[in-house]
């Protein structure tokens, strides 16, 4: 049973069961797949966390606005100051759709052969970054997701793969 308490774990690592541990080499690359039997996600607990904490779990949370959900992305930025003051309501719409996109995904591929890849939007970025900082709190995983997002659409938009 998981019981995510920050905003990245309820729309991310709770759901899929892919655990794993950061090695010398490379983020997440010891560990298994493990689906847990219940998640209970209080987004009252978000209300809990340091700003600069809730505001890197977004950073996933945009991904899967990118991810092919355009009414969720454009309720993301129409709802920018009811997600920011953490109105109960936009708490819950903004975990309710984000685990229902991953979760989708990972029905499709719970072992990361095919569409799951779809989850890395912005992460190989991501990664480069948080190794290069150490993986430490000078860089939260949300925040490199954000950044990671930002230059992989730049390079997408450069190489002519989708509009500026």
């Amino acid at each position: 049973v998981q019981v995510p308490t920050t905003l990245l774990a309820q729309v991310d690592s709770s759901v899929g069961g892919k655990t794993g541990i950061n090695t010398a080499q490379g983020k997440n690359l010891a560990g298994a797949f493990h689906q847990p039997s219940l998640v209970i996600a209080d987004t009252a607990l978000l209300g809990t966390l340091p700003r600069r904490d809730f505001l890197s779990g977004y950073g996933e949370v945009v991904k899967y606005g990118l991810l092919g959900d355009a009414s969720f992305f454009e309720w993301l930025d129409r709802s920018g100051p009811a997600i920011l003051s953490q109105e109960p309501e936009a708490m819950a719409q903004i975990v309710r759709r984000s685990c229902e996109m991953k979760a989708e995904i990972v029905r499709r591929d719970e072992t990361e052969e095919g569409d799951r890849a779809l989850l890395n939007l912005g992460h190989t970025f991501a990664h480069a970054l948080e190794a290069a900082t150490g993986y430490g709190d000078r860089l939260l995983h949300g925040e490199a997701v954000a950044v990671g997002l930002g230059l992989a659409f730049d390079l997408s938009a450069r190489l002519g793969l989708c509009a500026q």
